[in-house]
């Protein structure tokens, strides 16, 4: 009688067919006995390499391939929802490298936590150095000091305050500690703490991560870090082989969708700062040739 999975692993992959060997092979060497069923979607790669691991992994049970038609981002991962077995769910990035023992201390946790939505393992740097690739909610405050101009009056007035409370500089990450949006480079999910859908599928690029993350929390669950747990994470992503005024585009549009749905009364406010940001950085990228990080 086959076992049903503890964990259903969802693995996206654009024309990353490079990196997505490592992945699956970290899968295969740290799940031990606990019982998981991994699906590997393929956004319509061009890259050509993703039918070859099909073929390699294709005796593991373990492992099943899908090759969708068209690149529908990361929202392809909603398509799993009802095909998947598992208690958990878990979504791994093609450049991402599991370590011993991470998925049993993510499961672990989220069997003995009842309040938690989701867990994160640590991502590490290749050279073993912590990348403390997570953030703090997304709010119309943190969005505004975002900009040009919130940036500049965070770092010459308030010494980048808001900044490093966003990135959580200086927090000490000794034990479990709650985070508010961690990536979901690897992100272990309890089923029904995210809605009906994992990634919104009105903003399938960007603020995938933000969105899901907000909906755990409005939901009433938190989501934590296992310093325990990890990962090393190469940082090679698909998303950025897509065209610059693209992403841009993209960027500006996804952030108003989170902002309408998630903070409504602030949406008006937000658009007006967001397109006084956009013509700011415009002018600086074609004057000085720059424009400040984000």
């Amino acid at each position: 009688m086959k076992q049903t999975p503890a964990i259903s692993i969802i693995v996206l992959n654009y024309n990353t067919s490079d990196l997505l060997g490592g992945a699956l092979e970290s899968i295969a060497a740290t799940t031990g006995n606990l019982p998981v069923e991994t699906v590997v979607i393929d956004n319509a790669s061009t890259d050509g390499g993703f039918s070859h691991l099909a073929q390699k992994f294709e005796h593991d049970p373990r492992f099943k391939f899908v090759q969708n038609k068209k690149n529908t981002g990361l929202a392809a991962v909603n398509s799993m929802l009802e095909t998947t077995k598992g208690k958990y769910i878990m979504t791994m990035d093609a450049d991402a490298r599991l370590h011993a023992h991470t998925l049993q201390l993510l499961a672990g946790f989220l069997d003995a936590t009842p309040g938690a939505g989701a867990a994160t393992a640590n991502l590490l740097n290749p050279d073993g150095s912590e990348q403390r690739y997570f953030r703090r909610l997304m709010t119309p405050f943190t969005g505004f000091f975002s900009t040009v101009l919130g940036r500049a009056i965070d770092k010459y007035l308030l010494n980048l305050r808001y900044y490093k409370r966003y990135h959580y500089e200086g927090a000490e990450l000794v034990g479990v500690t709650e985070i508010e949006q961690p990536s979901v480079t690897c992100l272990m999910l309890r089923r029904g703490a995210f809605g009906s859908y994992i990634i919104d599928p009105e903003t399938p690029f960007y603020f995938t991560d933000v969105g899901l993350c907000k909906r755990i929390y409005e939901r009433g669950y938190r989501i934590y870090l296992l310093p325990a747990a990890t990962a090393t994470h190469l940082k090679s992503t698909s998303f950025n082989k897509m065209k610059n005024k693209w992403r841009t585009r993209e960027y500006y549009r996804s952030l108003m969708v989170y902002f309408r749905k998630h903070y409504p009364l602030h949406a008006p406010m937000m658009w007006l700062v967001l397109w006084l940001d956009r013509i700011m950085r415009y002018t600086l990228l074609y004057t000085t040739g720059r424009e400040p990080m984000r």
